[in-house]
């Protein structure tokens, strides 16, 4: 397992959700107090009397990670409203309170509990600071425990997202936590019995999650892997999801994820882009594109391991011959699906052809242009005659500064940071341990508009 992104992996039954399913509470019971959630969680920061103004959270997946000449709207991080930087401690939960309210369900129900669980989430996402960590570490293992249990005991599939979604960012902000034994056993057991498809999806995203910032070794992260590619080649029957394409294309996404932190993966990796070549035919767009994307990556780490060791992955597929197959897929329309899907589907699997013949990263646009008299072009992105491509046009933008995303690897970490902080990723990026080891090999560099170079051109001048 890479080390330089994740620090050494570290070597009671669980309930069931239907077992529990005929005692759960009614959640008529009259809450407790009138104040907003937030208002009740909220401590003094350490050094100020007066609260940060709270930013917006956006519940759209819009993103800061984004073609550069892609034709939707991207949500911008720069858009979110952020407190003022006054030079005092940033705002603090009290963690004793939001335990109490997501367990106390005789007097809590089930509505409240979601909103306690709610602005916990907008709190992380929007109002992360270094001092976040004074008072969430000490906390972050019964945090946990709570959330795991409010995941598989949660009368509402809301409160049961909501407590998944709180458990992944926590993962996702504390070091060197050591849940992941019961943790995997919990989520497993959730992902068979839970009847929402939105809980499972992130009963998988968590269990990659705990494999590895939970405490799992990298034997651990192996047998996940194992777990991830049976549910894909099962199309989702092994946990009792036949035919269910968001759990296969989480359990795809999810395989990256993991797959992006261990060094080593040979002995698994024929068997996995097995099943996600049969994929390929899925009628799920995002299953084909996960799939695909599953695909390059494993021929990325395969020619990583070749230049560490000498010996490249033992692959029964010339990937030559996947090229073509996939080149097929990208020129056919699916019209019972929407343009913009046919248009993602169809940028990814180009995307994965070029990867595969050219041995470049995500999104790598051929397209010639003329670059700027003092500009530098990487040797990489000039054609033999000499002529600049665009180079990698997928890029993790945050403020003015951005990062190429040029390998797999990267892509699937980068997207997976932004299924849990969303547009608040930028607030985590430099001072969260956990994502700042996650996403080290990200490069940013400042970013520079058309209207930066006009000017800079007329100052020469």
């Amino acid at each position: 397992m890479n080390h330089a992104r994740v620090k050494a992996l570290k070597g009671n039954k669980t309930v069931s959700r239907k077992a529990v399913k005929s005692g759960r509470a009614s959640g008529a019971v009259t809450p407790q107090g009138t104040g907003s959630p937030m208002a009740s969680l909220l401590t003094s920061p350490t050094h100020s009397t007066t609260h940060s103004r709270p930013a917006s959270d956006s519940d759209s997946d819009g993103s800061d990670f984004d073609l550069d000449d892609m034709m939707s709207s991207i949500h911008s991080a720069d858009s979110l409203e952020t407190p003022a930087d006054d030079g005092a401690s940033g705002p603090s939960l009290d963690t004793d309170a939001l335990l109490t309210a997501i367990q106390d369900r005789k007097h809590n129900n089930t509505e409240l509990r979601e909103q306690y669980l709610e602005a916990f989430i907008r709190f992380m996402r929007t109002r992360y600071s270094e001092d976040t960590h004074l008072w969430l570490d000490s906390a972050a293992v019964s945090l946990t425990d709570a959330f795991l249990k409010g995941a598989n005991r949660g009368d509402s599939p809301r409160e049961r997202l909501l407590s998944l979604q709180s458990y992944c960012i926590t993962l996702g902000t504390v070091e060197d936590m050591e849940i992941y034994d019961a943790a995997s056993r919990a989520l497993k057991q959730i992902l068979l019995d839970d009847d929402d498809d939105a809980c499972r999806v992130w009963a998988v995203y968590a269990l990659a999650m705990s494999v590895l910032y939970g405490g799992g070794v990298e034997e651990a992260a192996l047998e996940t892997m194992e777990y991830l590619v049976d549910i894909v080649q099962s199309d989702g029957e092994s946990v009792e999801a036949h035919d269910n394409a968001a759990i296969v294309s989480a359990a795809l996404l999810a395989w990256g994820f993991v797959a992006g932190h261990v060094d080593d993966y040979s002995d698994f990796a024929d068997a996995a882009i097995d099943a996600f070549t049969d994929q390929l035919d899925s009628s799920d767009v995002e299953v084909q594109s996960n799939a695909a994307m599953c695909v390059a990556l494993i021929y990325e780490s395969s020619k990583a391991h070749e230049a560490e060791t000498g010996k490249p992955f033992q692959l029964q597929y010339d990937p030559q011959r996947l090229v073509g197959r996939i080149s097929e897929l990208a020129k056919l329309s699916a019209k019972s699906v929407s343009r913009r899907s046919r248009r993602d589907l169809r940028e990814a699997l180009v995307s994965v052809v070029t990867s595969l013949e050219r041995g470049v990263g995500p999104y790598y646009s051929t397209a010639l242009y003329m670059p700027e008299k003092d500009e530098r072009v990487p040797p990489g992105q000039r054609t033999e005659d000499g002529r600049a491509e665009y180079g990698y046009r997928y890029k993790l933008r945050i403020q003015n500064r951005a990062a190429k995303v040029d390998t797999w690897s990267l892509y699937f970490r980068v997207t997976m940071m932004k299924l849990l902080f969303r547009g608040g990723l930028e607030k985590h990026m430099f001072i969260n341990p956990v994502v700042s080891e996650c996403l080290e090999d990200a490069n940013f560099a400042q970013e520079y508009t058309a209207e930066d170079a006009k000017k800079a051109r007329k100052k020469k001048d």
